[in-house]
């Protein structure tokens, strides 16, 4: 519950108030035909709809009535939520009740009026319908039946429009089907909008205490969650439930850094103004984006405000705004996605792999190569594998796109052993490969089907630290280790180079990142780095690979270190499969 709500009546029927107004935010053309038929139906030549919150009367729906909101003292419609029911005056100027209202004595001038409450299911009354005249007149019985029959087909109207989807369930909040109407209604013609997102609680994290308390504890906390945001924001902004957890605000440009401002105060606040007999991790993320009236398209305009919601929250940043360059980007990263997908279920059209040599650093001479993916897009031409596999590592294309790898490389192998060119191949293989309970199982049909032993695959481990820690990766690099097969742990020297990973996960060699070896000529530290830690590496029983290699200075300063094999451009880019026969013919094979 909300810390400052806490048992004080007071405050929880400010509350409700707020809950209530914001039953509809905006005028609604079906209510305003509403008031149109009443007053037609009950011969009167104004009708009206308002809705109550603590100090005004808003007026949501009328038909040939001057105001559009009135303040609850004096007001006929107050006196009328009071009583609690339909209250019929024929001439209000000569009533002790209201003839110094405001609205009898001044605009509009009101002499006539029947009113009656709107009543929920739960029986709050939450504001009126009823009709006025402006000379003094009488109300018959069927006029007064009337007049119930159509308020309640209103109340049955606003339940039944918060029962088909306008209204989100558990905060009572409009939601996201209502904010693209308010965007596309409005009336403001060429004044600029702000559309403001706002995260407030980890999803991962709503799964996982749904999946534990129940769905009923996740939605306290959401309506908590809500009313702290009405209770805070609602006077300055529209306020939107747009999904579990995440909230829109739609304000006009001017009022942006006042509510920019609020929204900062409330991330400041809302861990410790929410209690919950659980510990909650409540934080706020704010993206936001400038439209101006009107759009003729109102969901491009939501996604700009997630787009730059996503960027605060990949960014750690409390509040970003919509950078278009961000946009295309994470566009450009969406459709890869896609394609990628498309391409690994129509046979890999674009697909190739290229083969960067190994060597001894000693002898010079080759003792292997990696097996590197490289993806020709129709649209986007030439994409290297950094561009698309941090894309398919949480997905389930990681699966069929190393299997595709794996068996392309071992065909290759076996057609140059078929040509009398003896190399092994290495690919690269994820934690999330690691950890498919059948891996084993198909890498020994890949072999058996290309006539190939365990010797002529190696494995060379990306994401060292997620591999230590996932049990089931561990073990399978394990048994493929004693079943013989080579293991590298790739990019030592980047991330989480921690010796403990290294103490704990099976391997062969470890590959000294290029990002050490790229200073090791003009900067001392960095040599005295590589140095060491060739040795250290040696004493735990380890070959060492440097990885960049790209002049013969460098290349010495290693061997002078007794480092034990090389790769880089110093020797050979990564080649497709025939150019890099043609360099094998250059150069000796172990």
């Amino acid at each position: 519950m909300l810390r400052q709500l806490n048992h004080d009546e007071e405050q929880r029927m400010h509350a409700l108030d707020r809950l209530l107004f914001h039953l509809d935010t905006s005028q609604d053309n079906v209510l305003s035909q509403i008031t149109s038929l009443t007053s037609k139906i009950l011969n009167m030549p104004s009708a009206l709809i308002t809705v109550s919150d603590t100090h005004s009367l808003h007026i949501k729906a009328k038909h040939n009535f001057v105001l559009s909101e009135m303040r609850k003292v004096g007001a006929l419609d107050q006196y009328t939520m009071q009583t609690n029911e339909l209250l019929v005056c024929n001439d209000a100027s000569q009533d002790e009740r209201f003839k110094n209202s405001p609205y009898v004595s001044g605009e509009p001038h009101i002499r006539f009026y029947a009113g009656i409450p709107l009543i929920t299911k739960a029986g709050y009354a939450i504001g009126t319908l009823s009709v006025v005249d402006y000379v003094a007149r009488s109300f018959s019985k069927m006029q007064r039946r009337d007049l119930k029959t159509l308020a309640s087909i209103t109340m049955a109207l606003i339940e039944y429009r918060n029962a088909i989807g306008l209204i989100d369930a558990v905060t009572l909040l409009p939601n996201r089907q209502r904010l693209i109407e308010d965007i596309s209604q409005s009336t403001d013609i060429f004044e600029d909008f702000v559309l403001i997102l706002l995260d407030s609680i980890d999803l991962t994290y709503i799964y996982e205490m749904a999946r534990s308390l129940g769905m009923p504890t996740v939605e306290s906390v959401l309506k908590d969650i809500g009313l702290f945001l009405r209770l805070n924001i609602s006077r300055q902004a529209s306020i939107y439930s747009i999904s579990a957890g995440r909230f829109a605000l739609l304000v006009k440009k001017e009022q942006q850094e006042q509510v920019l401002s609020t929204l900062m105060s409330c991330a400041d606040r809302i861990q410790q103004s929410i209690t919950s007999h659980i510990p909650l991790k409540l934080e706020i993320f704010i993206g936001y984006t400038e439209f101006q009236i009107p759009i003729d398209d109102p969901q491009r305009i939501l996604r700009e405000a997630l787009s730059a919601l996503h960027d605060a929250l990949k960014k750690n940043t409390r509040l970003m705004a919509y950078h278009k360059e961000s946009d295309e980007y994470q566009k450009r990263a969406f459709t890869l996605l896609n394609d990628l997908s498309d391409t690994l279920q129509h046979g890999h059209p674009g697909l190739y792999l290229v083969y960067q040599p190994k060597l001894h650093i000693k002898t010079r001479r080759v003792i292997g190569a990696e097996a590197l993916i490289r993806w020709r897009h129709p649209e986007f031409g030439e994409i290297y594998p950094d561009q698309f596999i941090p894309l398919a590592e949480d997905t389930t294309l990681m699966r069929p796109l190393t299997e595709w790898v794996i068996q392309q490389a071992a065909r290759q192998v076996r057609k140059w052993r078929q040509s009398g060119i003896n190399i092994s191949v290495s690919v690269n293989v994820t934690v999330t490969n690691f950890a498919e309970e059948d891996l084993i199982e198909r890498l020994q049909r890949i072999l058996r089907t290309n006539e190939l032993s365990i010797h002529d695959i190696e494995f060379e481990c990306l994401e060292t630290q997620k591999i230590v820690e996932n049990s089931a990766a561990l073990s399978t690099i394990k048994k493929l280790k004693d079943q013989g097969f080579m293991i590298s742990l790739d990019d030592f020297g980047t991330g989480y180079s921690n010796l403990n990973y290294l103490k704990n996960t099976p391997a062969h060699v470890i590959k000294l990142d290029k990002s050490l070896i790229k200073d090791m000529k003009t900067d001392k530290s960095s040599s005295i780095i590589v140095q060491h830690t060739i040795e250290m590496l040696h004493k735990l029983n380890y070959l060492v690979l440097a990885e960049g290699i790209e002049d013969e200075e460098t290349l010495d300063y290693l061997w002078q270190y007794n480092c034990d094999q090389g790769q880089g451009y110093y020797f050979s880019r990564p080649l497709v499969a025939d150019n890099f026969a043609q360099w094998l013919e250059l150069h000796d094979v172990y």
